[in-house]
């Protein structure tokens, strides 16, 4: 305790004990030495909220940027997957038009022959289409929650990369023990499993394996929603594997990955009151959002 404090507590005490008159001027000092206090206490409470608030802005921003480094991460990959999406119906087209002229010049046209020929032709336009419309749902700006069926949400999201794995000769197999719906934001709940599978799809290249599988399993267990995507990869290192949700963590060669995905996977299953985990099992990495 300060010398002026226990000067002023000396008075108080002989203030109480009858010694000294307890004065209007000896309040006043009591009153004056409170309000000091408690001036310095506001001042250093003050400067410790600012401190507080500039922490967590600088923490929104950090949020923000990486967020914005992963959908742009994303429509990178997307935007690959599209010109491979769209490579085999344009051939098709293209094929179609070719053989058209060849059986024109032949004159084996008819009746039947054209409309074949239309209905081969609208079902690659269709599919063009569809495709089209799934990439524009996916990037669509939604904030707000909605109720949808899972599967038909993950069959999806098989449809953008279907021919992009088809290249790399990826099987991808859905097991449906049982069905259910979640209360999200539909386009978050894709960009997890997206990251998921695209990281599997980088993980066989890197290993060179050659029989790939991806098995991707919806089950109820202990009143939980589980979505469980197993590979046969390899499996992620164990000295990773622990902080693989962290930010700028990644298993890809340097200036392959940006580390940024599985972070904002499991920002988002959070965000939807689940838990995103990661276990090697056999040959590969299994990964499981809970909600």
């Amino acid at each position: 305790m300060k010398k002026i404090d226990r000067l002023l507590l000396k008075e108080i005490e002989d203030a109480i004990n009858g010694d000294a008159e307890c004065s209007k001027e000896l309040l006043t000092r009591i009153l004056a030495s409170f309000k000091k206090k408690e001036h310095r206490h506001d001042k250093i409470m003050s400067q410790s909220d600012k401190q507080q608030m500039g922490l967590i802005k600088e923490t929104e921003q950090q949020e923000k940027m990486l967020a914005q480094q992963a959908k742009m991460a994303a429509m990178g990959e997307m935007i690959d997957a599209i010109a491979h999406q769209w490579k085999q119906p344009l051939n098709a087209i293209s094929m179609l038009s070719e053989l058209a002229e060849m059986d024109f010049e032949e004159n084996i046209v008819d009746t039947a022959y054209m409309k074949a020929y239309k209905e081969n032709v609208f079902s690659q336009i269709e599919h063009l289409i569809s495709t089209l419309d799934e990439f524009r749902n996916f990037f669509r700006p939604n904030k707000s929650s909605s109720v949808f069926d899972v599967e038909k949400a993950l069959r999806s999201v098989l449809l953008l990369v279907k021919d992009e794995f088809l290249k790399h000769s990826i099987d991808v197999s859905v097991q449906v023990q049982d069905t259910f719906t979640l209360e999200a934001i539909e386009n978050e709940f894709k960009h997890v499993i997206l990251n998921i599978i695209n990281n599997a799809k980088d993980a066989f290249n890197e290993n060179a394996i050659k029989k790939r599988k991806i098995t991707i399993k919806l089950f109820l267990v202990a009143g939980k929603k589980v979505i469980e995507v197993s590979d046969n990869a390899g499996g992620i290192p164990e000295h990773i594997i622990k902080d693989v949700f962290k930010p700028n963590v990644t298993t890809k060669e340097e200036g392959k990955g940006t580390g940024i995905g599985l972070y904002m996977s499991d920002q988002i299953a959070q965000k939807m009151g689940g838990v995103l985990s990661v276990v090697n099992r056999d040959d590969g990495a299994t990964f499981r959002l809970a909600v």
